[in-house]
């Protein structure tokens, strides 16, 4: 027995040893090491760190309207907008254990994205948000990012391919709207969420080709997947938490299996047909590296990837859309303008076709 306690109290102090290097003594010597070079930030704090700070800043951003002006800083990283001004341009801040380096100088801001050497990765995922991107483009790094990147780049090729796809669903839009404004001269939509049924409908359609209906299924369980990230990811992380069995995270899995298993279906219905230009099938193709021998995406991959181009396109192209008609609103100059190029390039059609896009000058792409 007094060999167990034994035993019990070197791992509780092994334990214990741990969890003060890795959340007390690196922070601080880290913290050292900028502060030496002029560099502050936002204090440490253990296992909380300073990410309750910047979830209230955010939930207090998002509270007040938007003004109309392009000085979004304040309401898109509303931490680094306060940050910045009570420690410079440069300061460390904290994710957990993890330091976090804001720059601003145009100079390192290049190094870091171009640098091929491998010195500076990508930062990891918030664990919550594993099951919404996975393995997908954004999440890798290496050589599976490298391929990844080369068959994405294959398939987006295509994109012409797809303009019949986005115009079909903006005229169906349209067509709603019309009937739903019934001859009146004036009503109202709510414009922003009009534009992300649109994106939603156009990802749609250009990922799964004839079986779009099916892929909206997928892309609807998604969306809830999306919301209850969102939520993970505004509250104070705790780690392991997302693997126990709460509401939320049983909800969570239950529409993630969904999304896999209607993906796959679809996959395979798609393989049946050989190959053609929506997104699925372009995916599916195989490309030669740089050794002349054939790399493919497998299924897992592929699914991912699927997501991963719903989110980046969805959410980025709505909102792309609000704020460009809201701007055409305020600029009504502008509105004219890009209403005659529209009309002298499209000369008379119902609406611009893919070889139409390279003549619009002032409404470009």
């Amino acid at each position: 027995m007094q060999l167990l306690l034994q035993i019990l109290s070197a791992v509780l102090a092994i334990i214990l040893s741990k969890l003060i290097h890795n959340f007390i003594w690196v922070p601080r010597k880290i913290q050292l090491h900028f502060l030496k070079q002029g560099i502050t930030g936002p204090g440490y704090h253990p296992v909380i760190s300073n990410t309750s700070e910047i979830i209230s800043l955010i939930s207090k951003s998002l509270s007040k309207p938007i003004p109309l002006n392009h000085d979004i800083l304040q309401r898109a990283i509303p931490f680094y907008h306060l940050w910045s001004g009570m420690y410079g341009k440069t300061f460390v801040y904290w994710f957990g254990s993890t330091p976090r380096l804001a720059v601003s100088d145009p100079g390192l801001v290049k190094e870091v994205l171009t640098n091929s050497s491998g010195a500076f990765e990508k930062i990891g995922l918030n664990p919550s948000a594993q099951l919404l991107i996975g393995g997908g483009l954004v999440a890798l790094n290496g050589d599976k990012w490298a391929l990844h990147r080369r068959i994405a780049n294959q398939a987006f090729k295509s994109y012409f391919a797809w303009v019949p796809e986005a115009v079909a669903s903006t005229e169906k839009m349209l067509e709603r709207w019309e009937i739903e404004r019934g001859g009146r001269e004036e009503f109202e939509l709510e414009v922003s969420r009009e534009f992300h049924t649109l994106t939603a409908d156009i990802i749609s359609r250009t990922a799964f080709g004839n079986s779009f209906e099916d892929g909206k299924t997928i892309f609807e369980n998604q969306e809830k997947l999306i919301a209850l990230t969102n939520i993970a990811l505004r509250s104070v992380y705790i780690p392991t938490f997302r693997y126990w069995p709460t509401a939320k995270n049983r909800e969570r899995w239950r529409l993630n299996k969904e999304i896999i298993k209607s993906t796959k279906k679809l996959i395979d219905i798609d393989s049946d047909k050989g190959y053609s230009k929506n997104l699925l099938s372009l995916l599916r193709l195989p490309h030669k590296n740089q050794e002349g021998r054939e790399e493919m995406l497998g299924v897992e991959d592929i699914i991912n990837e699927c997501k991963t181009f719903y989110i980046a396109g969805k959410e980025t192209s709505g909102n792309f859309l609000s704020w460009a008609l809201l701007c055409l609103a305020m600029h009504q100059d502008w509105q004219g303008m890009a209403r005659e190029e529209i009309a002298r390039v499209c000369k008379g059609k119902k609406a611009p076709t893919a070889e139409d896009l390279n003549d619009l000058k002032l409404v470009s792409f």
